[in-house]
């Protein structure tokens, strides 16, 4: 029998991923001077804000807690935001470089959700929201990669 832990520890591990997101892009903002870039970015921490509250009234529908933002980031998200540190401070915070990096993340946050999809655990009400958000993930990494094109 499946426990609501479970479910809620999968949905938490998204609630990471998204504040991670948030602090990537709040990161790449930091790093580029580029206000088209910046508009996009803070569009994207505005869309994970509100993938986490959706996952967070989840969570609490179910009787779990939720991560809180400010203690929560995943383990391969901050080795991701290592990453944009280091290339930026190498690359003197080159648009492509930044857009690259981002790119990365997205590819890693479109991942996990396709993952937390595929549990049978998971709850079909649920998945529709994850995979609602999902989609809009990939929307956001068309757009980011349609800008690397766009050199």
């Amino acid at each position: 029998m499946i426990k609501n832990e479970e479910i809620v520890e999968d949905l938490n591990d998204l609630v990471k991923i998204n504040n991670d997101r948030i602090q990537g892009y709040l990161k790449a903002v930091e790093d580029t001077e580029d206000t088209q870039l910046d508009h996009l970015f803070n569009e994207m921490i505005v869309q994970s804000q509100n993938f986490r509250s959706q996952l967070a009234d989840h969570i609490v529908r179910i009787d779990g807690t939720a991560v809180s933002e400010a203690t929560s980031t995943d383990t391969s998200s901050k080795i991701h935001r290592a990453w944009i540190d280091i290339k930026t401070a190498i690359t003197g915070k080159d648009r492509d470089t930044v857009l690259s990096s981002v790119e990365f993340g997205e590819n890693a946050a479109v991942e996990a959700y396709e993952e937390a999809i595929e549990e049978d655990k998971i709850p079909a009400y649920i998945k529709e929201d994850l995979s609602a958000q999902l989609t809009k993930l990939k929307e956001s990494r068309d757009k980011i990669v349609s800008l690397r094109g766009n050199k």
